[in-house]
C-alpha cells in the first residue's frame, strides 16, 4: 500500500476538488494512505469535512486577508515534513513549483501532475513574466509525468514540448455512481439545470439565456442554475434584457452533496466539466457546454462524444446549436427520451472513479526532472508586480479571459 500526497490550492467546491475529494476515499478504501496539503484556508466546509474522513489534511496559510493567497503560500518556504511519501500528485503549476521549490524539505519517491485545464499550460505561455515563465519551464520538463483527463489536453501539451502523444498518459477523471443509480430525469418537467462556478470562459449559461425566449415559444422551458461567481450580476443582467428573467433561476453555490436530488426530475443538463459526467450519470440528457465559443452552439449531447474529450472548442468540428439541441429533447416520444437517458448512462461508465483510483497509483510512477533553478523571492517579486500591472484582472483565476 502507498503513502500518497495531494498537494492542492484550497478546497473550494469545483471539478477539481471533488475529483480529489472521490480519489482520496477511494484509494483510502484500497488500503492507501492518503494526506492532502492545501496552499490556503479557502475552503468549502462540507468537502473539507468529507475529505477528512479519508485524509489527513495539512493547511498552509500565510495571508489569509490575500484573495490569491495559494500563488503566496506556495512560494514561501515550507516546514520539512519528515513523512516519505511513495507519490505525491499536485493539481496544477502552481503547486507543481510548491513541490520543486520545497524539494529538500520533503521526502518522495515519485510525482504525478494533474491539469485539469488546457488553458492551464497556455496561460501567459510566451510572456516574460517570470514567475509564469519559470513555473512553465519546469512543467515543460515534466510533461511526461502528468495524467492528462483528455486526450485533447494531452495534444495541446505535446505540440508545446514537442513530444510524442503516445507517450503521454490519459486518465479521466472518474466519478461514482453510488448516489445516482436510482435517480431519474423527468422530461415534462421542462427544467434545464446548470451547475458550475459562474465564470467567463463557461459562456453556456448567457447561450441558454439568450436562447431561452425562443425556446418558451415552443414550450414551457425554466433554467435552473445552481453555482456562483463574477458573472452572476451580468447573467442577472442578461436575464432581464433578454425577457426571461422569471423563468432563470439564480439559485447560488450548494453543497457537493446535493448534487444528486439537484438533478433529481431534471429535463435536460447543459454544462461542462465533471458535473455533466454526474448528470449522465442520473442519465440525465445532456448539452455540451463549449468553453469561449461565441456563437449559441454545442458540440450535442454528451452520450454522442467519442474519447473523453468535450468541452473544449477544439475537441471536435462538430457544432448544432443549443436551441435546436433542446428543442429536439423535448420533441421525443418517450420511449426515444429514455433511450437517450440510459445512452448517457452508458457514456458515465467510462469515468468509473474505481477504474480511476486503480490507474493512478498504476501511472504515478516517475521521478520528476528537477534539474532547474528558480528564486522564488524573484517569482514572488514577478507575481506581486503582474498584480499591479494587471490591476483587479491580475487576481481573475488563469482560466479567466486574462490575455
Amino acid at each position: 500500500m502507498k503513502n500518497i500526497l495531494f498537494v492542492m490550492g484550497g478546497l473550494a467546491i469545483g471539478g477539481v476538488e471533488t475529483y480529489v475529494v472521490r480519489l482520496a476515499k477511494y484509494l483510502s478504501l484500497a488500503g492507501h494512505k492518503v494526506t492532502v496539503t492545501l496552499l490556503s484556508n479557502k475552503s468549502d466546509a462540507g468537502l473539507f469535512e468529507e475529505l477528512s474522513r479519508y485524509a489527513t489534511i495539512n493547511v498552509v496559510e500565510h495571508v489569509p486577508f490575500f484573495s490569491a493567497s495559494s500563488w503566496i503560500n506556495a512560494l514561501i518556504p515550507a516546514k520539512k515534513d519528515q513523512t516519505h511519501y511513495d507519490i505525491v500528485h499536485v493539481v496544477d503549476i502552481l503547486t507543481l513549483a510548491y513541490i520543486f521549490l520545497n524539494k529538500s524539505l520533503l521526502n518522495f519517491t515519485s510525482l504525478s501532475i494533474g491539469i485539469y485545464h488546457s488553458k492551464e499550460i497556455c496561460w501567459w505561455r510566451g510572456r516574460d513574466v517570470y514567475f509564469r515563465k519559470k513555473m512553465l519551464e519546469l512543467y515543460d520538463r515534466n510533461v511526461e509525468l502528468t495524467l492528462f483527463p483528455n486526450e485533447r489536453t494531452a495534444e495541446m501539451a505535446s505540440a508545446f514540448v514537442s513530444v510524442e502523444v503516445s507517450d503521454l498518459d490519459i486518465l479521466p477523471l472518474g466519478i461514482s455512481f453510488e448516489s445516482y443509480a436510482n435517480r431519474q430525469p423527468l422530461q415534462s418537467s421542462l427544467r434545464i439545470v446548470s451547475v458550475g462556478r459562474l465564470v467567463d470562459f463557461k459562456v453556456y449559461n448567457k447561450h441558454v439565456i439568450s436562447q431561452l425566449a425562443e425556446l418558451r415559444k415552443q414550450a414551457n422551458f425554466e433554467y435552473f442554475i445552481y453555482g456562483d461567481g463574477p458573472e452572476r450580476a451580468a447573467l442577472e443582467s442578461l436575464a432581464q434584457t433578454c425577457g426571461v428573467g422569471k423563468y432563470v433561476h439564480f439559485k447560488g453555490e450548494v453543497e457537493y452533496a446535493e448534487l444528486p436530488s439537484i438533478l433529481e426530475g431534471a429535463f435536460c443538463f447543459v454544462g461542462s466539466g465533471t458535473t455533466i459526467i454526474e448528470a449522465s450519470a442520473a442519465g440525465i440528457p445532456s448539452v455540451v457546454g463549449i468553453e469561449s465559443i461565441e456563437q449559441p452552439l454545442t458540440c450535442g449531447l454528451f452520450s454522442d462524444i467519442s474519447g473523453y474529450s468535450y468541452n473544449e472548442a477544439s475537441a471536435t468540428t462538430v457544432r448544432v446549436g443549443i436551441r435546436d439541441t433542446i428543442a429536439m429533447l423535448q420533441a421525443l416520444e418517450p420511449e426515444q427520451y429514455l433511450e437517450i437517458s440510459n445512452q448517457h448512462r452508458m457514456k458515465a461508465k467510462f469515468f468509473d472513479i474505481v477504474e480511476t483510483s486503480e490507474k493512478f497509483v498504476e501511472l504515478s510512477s516517475r521521478k520528476p526532472m528537477f534539474d532547474m533553478k528558480m528564486n522564488r523571492w524573484i517569482a514572488m517579486f514577478s507575481f506581486f508586480k503582474s498584480v499591479i500591472v494587471q490591476g483587479p484582472r491580475g487576481l481573475k483565476s488563469r482560466f479567466d479571459s486574462v490575455n
